[in-house]
């Protein structure tokens, strides 16, 4: 940029902008001289050594105005960058670039034209005022609901007695020399030409799995079998890890009352940036949110196309009882309620002043990384080789943004109704 080059934004809205861009003719005559000079290094001419075809020949073979219209566009790819570093916007939009004016004794003007996201004015957000559910207590109905979850994991197979294949069993099948248990059900296309046939039998498949998709085969029929459930006593609790039923049922209960807090910790922080997103007018920039629309679009599409995916986008939308066009509206509004909270998150760390040294946050990186119980140099390689190291950061800037909201609110506590039950 040379210093008479002149930058001003020319309009600015909530969601739009536009910036002015004057070149003095010294800058353009150079730019021009550039591109006469590489056209007399690329063009090849006989009777010329390569790079040097006199200008004039090139005048008179090109035309000065296509000399002059290429220098036009090298000078907004290089100016539009500049002047918007020096004007401190950040489009979201790819900016529409028009001429003003040329003139060969003056020099060139234009201007950029694009979307931004808007600035937030900030409602008053400390001592805002939510009502969630209070904390509910961990029941012993609680623990025993668990403590059947760590009874299925330890729970083996068994011979059943009986001959005849019953809704809901697990069947010991054969195909070809090899042998698996499979459960019959009535539902599944292949495994429901199982009920109701004898151990010995070889049973004939042909069934469509999915769109277009069959399969042909014969399963012999092996034996029946069913699940065998430890009983909850000491020995379960040592085969999970603990010394007995009573560590196991006080770990049980820790682990729900931490889950639990947990999950009302999140839903305390999306009641506060909620109540913030409707206090404050935030408008979007339509081409922005549209263009997000399409990208969250081709990755619902991009993921059916799959060849493991049994659906396609048509079967999809069937499925939900939706259209593409409803669907697309369903999209909007997660989409707009996604980037106005993260308009307010990013607004409330600038008014906080919260940053994230690289030592703050591979410190941070290294804490989660030894609480997933993964090697804390792999957890930043996997992030930086991902490319999500940024957005790890913006995380974690969201995690005190969170803490100064929760430490500031004013929480009511409501009780949930009683759920009624059935008498008699």
């Amino acid at each position: 940029m040379t210093s008479s080059t002149q930058y001003e934004i020319k309009a600015r809205e909530a969601t739009q902008a536009t910036i002015q861009i004057a070149v003095p003719h010294a800058d353009v005559e150079q730019q021009v001289e550039s591109v006469y000079s590489r056209y007399a290094r690329e063009v090849h001419v006989p009777g010329f050594r390569r790079g040097h075809v006199p200008r004039e020949y090139l005048e008179s073979r090109f035309g000065r105005d296509s000399f002059v219209a290429e220098a036009k566009e090298d000078l907004e790819r290089k100016h539009v960058p500049l002047a918007l570093k020096n004007l401190d916007l950040d489009p979201v939009s790819v900016p529409r670039v028009d001429e003003v004016a040329y003139d060969e004794a003056q020099g060139l003007v234009f201007t950029a034209s694009f979307a931004m996201l808007p600035t937030v004015e900030l409602p008053s957000y400390r001592g805002l005022e939510v009502s969630i559910p209070a904390l509910p207590e961990v029941s012993d109905s609680d623990v025993d609901r668990a403590l059947e979850e760590v009874r299925g994991q330890f729970a083996t197979l068994g011979e059943k007695e009986g001959d005849v294949v019953a809704d809901g069993d697990v069947v010991r099948v054969r195909e070809k020399g090899k042998e698996w248990d499979t459960r019959a059900e009535s539902e599944n296309p292949v495994t429901s030409t199982l009920v109701g046939k004898r151990v010995g039998e070889i049973v004939p498949i042909d069934a469509e799995i999915s769109e277009g998709k069959r399969i042909q085969t014969s399963l012999e029929v092996r034996g029946l079998r069913q699940v065998v459930l430890p009983a909850i006593d000491d020995e379960l609790a040592k085969d999970a890890g603990f010394d007995g039923l009573a560590a196991l049922k006080e770990d049980i209960r820790a682990h729900l009352n931490q889950s639990r807090s947990e999950l009302r910790r999140r839903a305390l922080e999306a009641q506060l940036v909620d109540a913030l997103v409707t206090k404050a007018a935030i408008p979007l920039p339509e081409v922005f949110v549209a263009e997000l629309i399409d990208e969250e679009i081709a990755r619902v599409k991009e993921s059916l196309a799959d060849s493991r995916s049994s659906l396609t986008f048509e079967e999809y939308l069937k499925r939900r009882e939706t259209t593409e066009e409803d669907f697309r509206k369903g999209l909007r509004e997660s989409v707009e309620l996604r980037l106005r909270r993260e308009l307010i998150l990013r607004t409330l760390a600038e008014a906080e002043k919260i940053v994230i040294s690289d030592a703050e946050l591979e410190e941070a990186a290294k804490h989660d990384a030894e609480a997933a119980g993964e090697d804390p140099l792999r957890f930043s390689a996997r992030l930086h080789a991902e490319d999500r190291w940024s957005e790890y950061r913006s995380s974690k800037v969201n995690e005190r943004v969170l803490n100064v909201l929760c430490d500031h609110a004013i929480v009511n506590e409501v009780e949930l109704p009683a759920t009624p039950t059935k008498e008699g």
